[in-house]
């Protein structure tokens, strides 16, 4: 279980994003939803964290919970 913090720099429109995603596995994993048509992005990894086994960590990872800030 692994929580990935991703660095998004939408050039496009100015914007620089935060986006926390939880997953399983320890390779990094970026949602493809995330990106739109014509949009010029730069993403990089900020922080990658190994999870505790809680329940609510499990839960975040099994429905690939994220969290934009």
């Amino acid at each position: 279980m692994t929580q990935t913090i991703w660095g998004i720099n939408n050039h496009t429109e100015g914007i620089t994003t935060e986006l926390v995603y939880y997953h399983f596995g320890k390779e990094p994993k970026f949602p493809a939803w995330y990106m739109e048509k014509d949009r010029v992005y730069t993403i990089e990894v900020i922080r990658q964290y190994k999870l505790s086994k809680t329940f609510g960590c499990f839960f975040k990872c099994l429905t690939r919970a994220y969290i934009i800030r």
